[in-house]
């Protein structure tokens, strides 16, 4: 059979998330963590870290949380220099330092387009918290907002290595 089918998006996965303070790691092993959902890499998990029972999406669920999220308003010249953006901090700073308003204001509305995604993602995704039904309210309650905004980025790249990777990579 020459085409590939989406792998059945009906599976589930129980997650950490690093930033939980519950959970210790070191930079490499969250990396680790984060690509392959393989939790025996990190150094310690407390038994009081918050878990988050997680489904794969759909290529239409994806879909539908994109389009919900504003896909086909988005800014097209935005998407464009986000990709063209340094990897680098420092000449990514100085790089966007030198846009124009306009292009900066591309850039941004972009950003916000991509959390949005993220938000619906999560929300689509979502099944427990703690063995309890989640959702993504409760995600939005978790203080200080740099712990909320790494926990939603943490969950998301988890949606997306489960959603997007075959049975043999989950």
């Amino acid at each position: 059979m020459a085409l590939r089918f989406a792998s059945n998006a009906e599976y589930t996965i129980e997650v950490v998330v690093t930033v939980d303070p519950s959970v210790q790691s070191s930079a490499e092993e969250r990396a680790s963590y984060l690509s392959s959902g393989d939790r025996a890499v990190l150094q310690h998990i407390d038994a009081e870290a918050t878990r988050f029972t997680l489904k794969a999406l759909s290529p239409s669920e994806r879909e539908d949380a994109e389009q919900r999220a504003g896909a086909y308003t988005r800014s097209e010249l935005g998407r464009l220099l986000w990709i063209e953006a340094p990897n680098d901090v420092h000449e990514r700073a100085r790089w966007h330092h030198e846009l124009n308003d306009d292009e900066r204001s591309a850039m941004a509305d972009y950003q916000a387009y991509l959390n949005r995604v993220y938000i619906e993602m999560l929300s689509a995704s979502l099944i427990l918290i703690d063995g309890e039904p989640g959702s993504i309210e409760q995600v939005q309650m978790i203080r200080p907002d740099d712990q909320r905004a790494a926990t939603i980025s943490e969950l998301v790249m988890h949606i997306q290595r489960i959603s997007l990777l075959g049975e043999q990579g989950k």
